[in-house]
Protein backbone atom coordinates (compact mmCIF):
# COMPACT_ATOMS: atom_id res chain seq x y z
CA UNK A 1 0.00 0.00 0.00
CA UNK A 2 1.50 3.33 -1.05
CA UNK A 3 1.95 6.30 1.27
CA UNK A 4 -0.92 8.30 -0.26
CA UNK A 5 -3.38 5.46 0.37
CA UNK A 6 -2.20 5.05 3.98
CA UNK A 7 -2.59 8.78 4.53
CA UNK A 8 -6.08 8.72 3.01
CA UNK A 9 -7.30 5.96 5.34
CA UNK A 10 -5.65 7.60 8.36
CA UNK A 11 -7.49 10.87 7.71
CA UNK A 12 -10.72 8.97 7.05
CA UNK A 13 -10.35 7.19 10.41
CA UNK A 14 -9.83 10.54 12.17
CA UNK A 15 -12.94 11.88 10.42
CA UNK A 16 -15.01 9.01 11.84
CA UNK A 17 -14.11 9.70 15.49
CA UNK A 18 -16.53 12.62 16.06
CA UNK A 19 -19.41 10.46 14.78
CA UNK A 20 -18.59 7.81 17.34
CA UNK A 21 -18.54 10.56 19.95
CA UNK A 22 -21.94 11.78 18.69
CA UNK A 23 -23.37 8.29 19.20
CA UNK A 24 -22.25 8.31 22.83
CA UNK A 25 -23.51 11.84 23.42
CA UNK A 26 -26.93 11.07 21.91
CA UNK A 27 -27.13 8.09 24.28
CA UNK A 28 -26.11 10.17 27.31
CA UNK A 29 -28.49 13.01 26.46
CA UNK A 30 -31.41 10.63 25.87
CA UNK A 31 -30.90 8.63 29.07
CA UNK A 32 -30.32 11.73 31.17
CA UNK A 33 -33.31 13.63 29.83
CA UNK A 34 -35.62 10.66 30.37
CA UNK A 35 -34.24 9.92 33.83
CA UNK A 36 -34.53 13.56 34.87
CA UNK A 37 -38.16 13.67 33.79
CA UNK A 38 -39.33 10.24 34.89
CA UNK A 39 -37.18 9.01 37.79
CA UNK A 40 -34.90 11.58 39.42
CA UNK A 41 -37.42 13.32 41.66
CA UNK A 42 -39.16 10.21 42.99
CA UNK A 43 -38.67 10.36 46.73
CA UNK A 44 -38.67 7.46 49.14
CA UNK A 45 -42.04 7.07 50.84
CA UNK A 46 -41.27 8.01 54.49
CA UNK A 47 -44.10 5.76 55.73
CA UNK A 48 -42.18 2.72 54.48
CA UNK A 49 -39.19 3.38 56.76
CA UNK A 50 -40.53 5.38 59.71
CA UNK A 51 -40.70 2.33 62.00
CA UNK A 52 -37.02 1.50 61.62
CA UNK A 53 -35.20 4.73 60.87
CA UNK A 54 -31.51 4.39 61.76
CA UNK A 55 -29.63 7.09 63.62
CA UNK A 56 -27.61 9.44 61.42
CA UNK A 57 -24.28 11.13 62.18
CA UNK A 58 -23.97 14.33 60.14
CA UNK A 59 -20.34 15.31 59.57
CA UNK A 60 -19.85 18.90 58.40
CA UNK A 61 -16.36 20.18 57.52
CA UNK A 62 -16.28 23.96 57.96
CA UNK A 63 -13.75 26.59 56.95
CA UNK A 64 -14.38 30.32 56.80
CA UNK A 65 -17.67 32.20 56.67
CA UNK A 66 -20.02 32.82 53.77
CA UNK A 67 -23.07 35.08 54.32
CA UNK A 68 -25.30 32.01 53.92
CA UNK A 69 -23.31 29.76 56.25
CA UNK A 70 -25.63 30.32 59.21
CA UNK A 71 -28.67 29.53 57.06
CA UNK A 72 -27.03 26.34 55.79
CA UNK A 73 -26.02 25.23 59.29
CA UNK A 74 -29.39 26.06 60.80
CA UNK A 75 -31.12 23.89 58.19
CA UNK A 76 -29.27 20.92 59.76
CA UNK A 77 -30.21 21.90 63.33
CA UNK A 78 -33.90 22.06 62.39
CA UNK A 79 -34.15 18.63 60.73
CA UNK A 80 -37.30 16.76 61.80
CA UNK A 81 -35.58 13.39 62.12
CA UNK A 82 -35.96 11.19 65.21
CA UNK A 83 -32.31 10.43 65.91
CA UNK A 84 -29.31 12.34 64.58
CA UNK A 85 -26.16 14.08 65.73
CA UNK A 86 -24.27 17.03 64.28
CA UNK A 87 -20.49 16.76 64.20
CA UNK A 88 -19.05 20.14 63.18
CA UNK A 89 -15.39 20.00 62.19
CA UNK A 90 -12.95 22.94 62.13
CA UNK A 91 -9.25 23.19 61.34
CA UNK A 92 -8.72 25.19 64.55
CA UNK A 93 -10.71 27.11 67.17
CA UNK A 94 -9.86 30.45 65.55
CA UNK A 95 -12.00 29.77 62.50
CA UNK A 96 -14.71 32.47 62.22
CA UNK A 97 -17.34 29.78 61.60
CA UNK A 98 -16.93 28.59 65.21
CA UNK A 99 -18.90 31.56 66.56
CA UNK A 100 -21.83 30.75 64.29
CA UNK A 101 -21.78 27.10 65.38
CA UNK A 102 -21.77 28.05 69.06
CA UNK A 103 -24.65 30.50 68.52
CA UNK A 104 -26.72 27.76 66.88
CA UNK A 105 -25.84 25.31 69.67
CA UNK A 106 -27.27 27.79 72.15
CA UNK A 107 -30.34 28.41 69.98
CA UNK A 108 -31.06 24.67 69.67
CA UNK A 109 -29.91 23.12 72.97
CA UNK A 110 -31.86 19.89 72.38
CA UNK A 111 -29.87 19.04 69.25
CA UNK A 112 -27.00 16.61 69.82
CA UNK A 113 -24.14 18.73 68.45
CA UNK A 114 -20.40 18.48 69.05
CA UNK A 115 -17.50 20.57 67.77
CA UNK A 116 -14.14 19.13 66.72
CA UNK A 117 -10.91 21.03 66.13
CA UNK A 118 -7.79 19.97 64.27
CA UNK A 119 -7.31 16.82 62.28
CA UNK A 120 -5.46 13.56 62.09
CA UNK A 121 -1.68 13.72 61.39
CA UNK A 122 -0.50 12.41 58.06
CA UNK A 123 -3.64 13.30 56.11
CA UNK A 124 -2.94 15.48 53.08
CA UNK A 125 -6.48 16.15 51.86
CA UNK A 126 -7.58 19.25 53.83
CA UNK A 127 -11.26 18.29 53.92
CA UNK A 128 -10.59 14.72 55.06
CA UNK A 129 -8.07 16.06 57.60
CA UNK A 130 -10.83 18.33 58.87
CA UNK A 131 -13.57 15.68 58.96
CA UNK A 132 -11.72 12.69 60.40
CA UNK A 133 -12.08 13.50 64.15
CA UNK A 134 -15.83 13.93 63.72
CA UNK A 135 -16.17 10.84 61.56
CA UNK A 136 -14.20 8.71 64.04
CA UNK A 137 -16.45 9.90 66.87
CA UNK A 138 -19.71 9.15 65.00
CA UNK A 139 -22.21 7.15 67.06
CA UNK A 140 -24.31 5.85 64.21
CA UNK A 141 -23.60 3.58 61.26
CA UNK A 142 -25.25 5.95 58.76
CA UNK A 143 -23.01 8.96 58.14
CA UNK A 144 -24.06 11.99 56.14
CA UNK A 145 -21.10 13.96 54.76
CA UNK A 146 -22.53 17.42 54.18
CA UNK A 147 -20.12 20.17 53.19
CA UNK A 148 -20.46 23.80 54.24
CA UNK A 149 -22.24 24.85 51.05
CA UNK A 150 -25.13 22.42 51.53
CA UNK A 151 -28.59 23.47 52.66
CA UNK A 152 -30.41 20.51 54.23
CA UNK A 153 -34.04 19.49 54.59
CA UNK A 154 -35.92 16.66 56.29
CA UNK A 155 -37.22 15.35 52.95
CA UNK A 156 -33.68 15.08 51.60
CA UNK A 157 -32.46 13.12 54.62
CA UNK A 158 -35.47 10.79 54.69
CA UNK A 159 -35.09 10.06 50.99
CA UNK A 160 -31.36 9.30 51.21
CA UNK A 161 -31.72 7.13 54.32
CA UNK A 162 -34.60 5.27 52.69
CA UNK A 163 -32.58 4.50 49.58
CA UNK A 164 -29.64 3.36 51.76
CA UNK A 165 -31.77 0.58 53.31
CA UNK A 166 -31.24 -1.59 50.23
CA UNK A 167 -28.56 -4.17 51.23
CA UNK A 168 -26.85 -3.77 47.84
CA UNK A 169 -26.47 0.00 48.31
CA UNK A 170 -23.66 1.45 50.44
CA UNK A 171 -23.77 5.06 49.28
CA UNK A 172 -26.50 7.52 48.29
CA UNK A 173 -25.48 10.89 46.90
CA UNK A 174 -27.08 14.08 45.71
CA UNK A 175 -26.36 15.27 42.19
CA UNK A 176 -24.44 18.55 42.58
CA UNK A 177 -26.71 21.53 42.00
CA UNK A 178 -27.37 25.00 43.41
CA UNK A 179 -30.11 27.00 45.08
CA UNK A 180 -31.73 29.84 43.14
CA UNK A 181 -29.59 32.97 43.35
CA UNK A 182 -29.43 36.14 41.28
CA UNK A 183 -26.34 37.22 39.39
CA UNK A 184 -24.46 36.01 36.33
CA UNK A 185 -21.89 33.92 38.25
CA UNK A 186 -24.67 32.04 40.03
CA UNK A 187 -26.38 31.43 36.69
CA UNK A 188 -23.17 30.00 35.23
CA UNK A 189 -22.88 27.67 38.23
CA UNK A 190 -26.48 26.49 37.86
CA UNK A 191 -26.03 25.90 34.14
CA UNK A 192 -22.82 23.93 34.70
CA UNK A 193 -24.22 21.66 37.40
CA UNK A 194 -27.69 21.34 35.87
CA UNK A 195 -26.49 20.59 32.34
CA UNK A 196 -23.03 19.04 31.96
CA UNK A 197 -22.69 17.51 35.45
CA UNK A 198 -26.26 16.25 35.69
CA UNK A 199 -26.06 14.72 32.21
CA UNK A 200 -23.21 12.40 33.15
CA UNK A 201 -24.34 11.69 36.71
CA UNK A 202 -27.76 10.57 35.53
CA UNK A 203 -26.66 8.67 32.43
CA UNK A 204 -23.82 6.88 34.22
CA UNK A 205 -26.12 5.99 37.12
CA UNK A 206 -28.56 4.31 34.74
CA UNK A 207 -25.69 2.53 32.95
CA UNK A 208 -24.22 1.28 36.25
CA UNK A 209 -21.01 3.32 35.96
CA UNK A 210 -19.57 4.81 39.15
CA UNK A 211 -20.00 8.60 39.03
CA UNK A 212 -20.07 10.50 42.29
CA UNK A 213 -19.24 13.93 43.73
CA UNK A 214 -18.71 14.00 47.48
CA UNK A 215 -20.31 17.29 48.50
CA UNK A 216 -23.40 15.60 50.00
CA UNK A 217 -23.83 11.86 50.52
CA UNK A 218 -24.88 9.26 53.08
CA UNK A 219 -22.75 6.17 53.50
CA UNK A 220 -22.76 3.01 55.58
CA UNK A 221 -19.90 3.60 58.00
CA UNK A 222 -19.41 -0.12 58.47
CA UNK A 223 -18.63 -0.57 54.77
CA UNK A 224 -16.33 2.46 54.60
CA UNK A 225 -14.46 1.22 57.67
CA UNK A 226 -13.92 -2.10 55.92
CA UNK A 227 -12.04 -0.07 53.30
CA UNK A 228 -9.70 1.23 56.06
CA UNK A 229 -11.97 4.12 57.06
CA UNK A 230 -12.25 7.72 55.94
CA UNK A 231 -8.76 8.74 57.08
CA UNK A 232 -7.10 6.25 54.72
CA UNK A 233 -8.58 8.14 51.76
CA UNK A 234 -6.95 11.35 52.97
CA UNK A 235 -3.91 10.45 50.86
CA UNK A 236 -5.96 11.45 47.83
CA UNK A 237 -7.19 14.95 46.99
CA UNK A 238 -10.16 13.36 45.20
CA UNK A 239 -11.12 11.08 48.08
CA UNK A 240 -14.74 10.88 46.87
CA UNK A 241 -13.66 9.30 43.57
CA UNK A 242 -11.69 6.56 45.29
CA UNK A 243 -14.35 5.87 47.95
CA UNK A 244 -16.97 5.40 45.25
CA UNK A 245 -14.67 3.33 43.05
CA UNK A 246 -13.66 0.92 45.82
CA UNK A 247 -17.24 0.45 47.01
CA UNK A 248 -18.31 -0.12 43.41
CA UNK A 249 -15.50 -2.65 42.93
CA UNK A 250 -16.82 -4.54 45.99
CA UNK A 251 -20.17 -4.91 44.24
CA UNK A 252 -22.13 -2.13 45.96
CA UNK A 253 -24.41 0.10 43.92
CA UNK A 254 -24.67 3.86 44.32
CA UNK A 255 -28.07 5.50 44.47
CA UNK A 256 -29.01 9.04 43.49
CA UNK A 257 -31.09 11.13 45.88
CA UNK A 258 -34.40 12.52 44.62
CA UNK A 259 -33.40 16.11 45.45
CA UNK A 260 -30.19 17.49 43.90
CA UNK A 261 -27.65 19.00 46.29
CA UNK A 262 -28.66 22.49 47.36
CA UNK A 263 -25.38 24.41 47.26
CA UNK A 264 -26.26 27.71 48.90
CA UNK A 265 -23.44 30.24 48.53
CA UNK A 266 -23.66 34.03 48.50
CA UNK A 267 -20.17 35.03 47.38
CA UNK A 268 -19.58 33.78 43.86
CA UNK A 269 -17.60 35.00 40.87
CA UNK A 270 -16.82 33.70 37.41
CA UNK A 271 -13.10 33.83 38.27
CA UNK A 272 -13.58 31.58 41.32
CA UNK A 273 -15.73 29.24 39.23
CA UNK A 274 -12.99 29.02 36.61
CA UNK A 275 -10.30 28.32 39.20
CA UNK A 276 -12.40 25.53 40.73
CA UNK A 277 -12.97 23.97 37.30
CA UNK A 278 -9.20 24.03 36.66
CA UNK A 279 -8.54 22.32 40.00
CA UNK A 280 -11.15 19.64 39.38
CA UNK A 281 -9.93 18.99 35.83
CA UNK A 282 -6.32 18.64 37.00
CA UNK A 283 -7.48 16.04 39.50
CA UNK A 284 -9.29 14.12 36.77
CA UNK A 285 -6.30 14.40 34.43
CA UNK A 286 -4.11 12.74 37.04
CA UNK A 287 -6.64 10.07 38.02
CA UNK A 288 -7.92 9.28 34.50
CA UNK A 289 -5.48 10.83 31.99
CA UNK A 290 -6.96 9.19 28.87
CA UNK A 291 -10.57 9.83 29.84
CA UNK A 292 -10.09 13.43 31.01
CA UNK A 293 -7.41 14.37 28.48
CA UNK A 294 -8.86 12.93 25.29
CA UNK A 295 -12.38 11.54 25.76
CA UNK A 296 -13.83 14.24 28.00
CA UNK A 297 -13.26 17.07 25.44
CA UNK A 298 -15.30 15.03 22.94
CA UNK A 299 -18.22 15.38 25.35
CA UNK A 300 -18.04 19.19 25.28
CA UNK A 301 -19.93 21.24 22.73
CA UNK A 302 -17.08 23.35 21.34
CA UNK A 303 -14.32 20.71 20.82
CA UNK A 304 -16.77 18.15 19.43
CA UNK A 305 -18.53 20.75 17.29
CA UNK A 306 -15.30 22.01 15.74
CA UNK A 307 -14.06 18.46 15.16
CA UNK A 308 -17.35 17.36 13.58
CA UNK A 309 -17.50 20.49 11.42
CA UNK A 310 -14.10 19.63 9.96
CA UNK A 311 -15.22 16.04 9.43
CA UNK A 312 -18.41 16.85 7.51
CA UNK A 313 -16.50 19.36 5.39
CA UNK A 314 -13.75 16.85 4.62
CA UNK A 315 -16.03 13.88 3.88
CA UNK A 316 -19.18 15.51 2.47
CA UNK A 317 -18.14 19.07 1.59
CA UNK A 318 -20.70 20.56 3.99
CA UNK A 319 -20.13 24.16 5.09
CA UNK A 320 -18.35 23.77 8.49
CA UNK A 321 -19.68 27.08 9.84
CA UNK A 322 -23.26 26.08 9.11
CA UNK A 323 -22.69 22.68 10.69
CA UNK A 324 -21.20 24.15 13.86
CA UNK A 325 -24.08 26.64 14.17
CA UNK A 326 -26.70 23.88 13.94
CA UNK A 327 -24.68 21.66 16.29
CA UNK A 328 -24.40 24.38 18.94
CA UNK A 329 -28.09 25.35 18.72
CA UNK A 330 -29.25 21.74 19.16
CA UNK A 331 -26.80 21.19 22.04
CA UNK A 332 -28.00 24.37 23.74
CA UNK A 333 -31.65 23.32 23.40
CA UNK A 334 -30.93 19.88 24.88
CA UNK A 335 -29.04 21.46 27.77
CA UNK A 336 -31.96 23.81 28.44
CA UNK A 337 -34.34 20.85 28.60
CA UNK A 338 -31.84 19.02 30.82
CA UNK A 339 -31.63 21.95 33.23
CA UNK A 340 -35.41 22.28 33.47
CA UNK A 341 -35.67 18.58 34.28
CA UNK A 342 -33.13 18.82 37.10
CA UNK A 343 -34.63 22.06 38.44
CA UNK A 344 -38.13 20.53 38.53
CA UNK A 345 -39.50 24.05 39.01
CA UNK A 346 -39.41 27.38 37.14
CA UNK A 347 -35.85 28.52 36.45
CA UNK A 348 -34.69 31.64 38.33
CA UNK A 349 -33.68 33.41 35.12
CA UNK A 350 -35.03 34.15 31.67
CA UNK A 351 -34.15 32.30 28.47
CA UNK A 352 -31.89 35.21 27.48
CA UNK A 353 -30.01 34.96 30.80
CA UNK A 354 -29.72 31.20 30.30
CA UNK A 355 -28.19 31.73 26.87
CA UNK A 356 -25.59 34.18 28.21
CA UNK A 357 -24.66 31.89 31.10
CA UNK A 358 -24.56 28.86 28.79
CA UNK A 359 -22.28 30.62 26.29
CA UNK A 360 -19.91 31.67 29.09
CA UNK A 361 -19.80 28.18 30.57
CA UNK A 362 -19.21 26.44 27.22
CA UNK A 363 -16.54 28.95 26.14
CA UNK A 364 -14.77 28.81 29.51
CA UNK A 365 -14.23 25.07 29.11
CA UNK A 366 -11.60 25.71 26.43
CA UNK A 367 -9.70 28.12 28.71
CA UNK A 368 -10.04 25.74 31.67
CA UNK A 369 -8.70 22.82 29.63
CA UNK A 370 -5.57 24.58 28.42
CA UNK A 371 -4.86 26.12 31.82
CA UNK A 372 -5.24 22.71 33.44
CA UNK A 373 -2.92 20.83 31.09
CA UNK A 374 -0.20 23.51 31.14
CA UNK A 375 0.62 22.76 34.79
CA UNK A 376 -1.26 19.53 35.30
CA UNK A 377 0.57 18.28 38.42
CA UNK A 378 0.06 21.42 40.50
CA UNK A 379 -3.16 22.05 42.47
CA UNK A 380 -3.83 24.92 44.85
CA UNK A 381 -6.57 24.26 47.40
CA UNK A 382 -7.18 26.58 50.31
CA UNK A 383 -3.88 27.69 51.85
CA UNK A 384 -1.89 24.78 50.43
CA UNK A 385 -0.38 23.78 47.12
CA UNK A 386 -0.02 20.14 46.10
CA UNK A 387 1.84 18.25 43.44
CA UNK A 388 -0.02 15.21 42.11
CA UNK A 389 1.35 11.84 41.15
CA UNK A 390 -0.42 9.33 38.96
CA UNK A 391 -3.88 8.20 39.99
CA UNK A 392 -4.41 11.17 42.31
CA UNK A 393 -1.84 10.39 45.00
CA UNK A 394 -0.96 13.81 46.44
CA UNK A 395 1.94 15.48 48.22
CA UNK A 396 1.88 18.92 49.82
CA UNK A 397 4.80 21.03 48.64
CA UNK A 398 4.03 24.42 50.20
CA UNK A 399 1.57 26.14 52.53
CA UNK A 400 2.24 29.79 51.93
CA UNK A 401 -0.88 30.54 49.96
CA UNK A 402 -3.13 33.23 51.39
CA UNK A 403 -6.37 32.42 49.62
CA UNK A 404 -9.03 30.33 51.34
CA UNK A 405 -11.39 28.43 49.09
CA UNK A 406 -14.70 27.04 50.39
CA UNK A 407 -14.74 23.36 51.15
Amino acid sequence: MDADRVWYFAILFLALIPWIAYCFMITFFTISLLYGRLRLHRQTDPRAILDHLPGVSIVKPLMGVDPYLETNLESHFTLQYPKFELLLCFEDDQDPAVNIAIKLQQRYPNVDCRLFFGGKPGILNPMVYNMTPGYDAAKYDVVWISTSRIKASTDILLDMVGKLQNPSVALVHQIPFTTDQSGLAHSVEKVYFGCSVARYHQAFHVLGISCFTGMSYVIKKQELDRLNGLSWFGRFLAEDFFIAKMLHDKGFRHQVAAVPAQQNVATMSIASYKDRMVRWLRLRLNMMPITAGFLEPLGESIPLGVYAAWSVNYVFGVNPYLWFTVHWCVWCLLDYLQLKGVQNAPLPFSIAEFLIAWLIRESLYVLVYFEAVLNVRRVTWGKRTYTLSNFGQSLRISSNQSSILPI
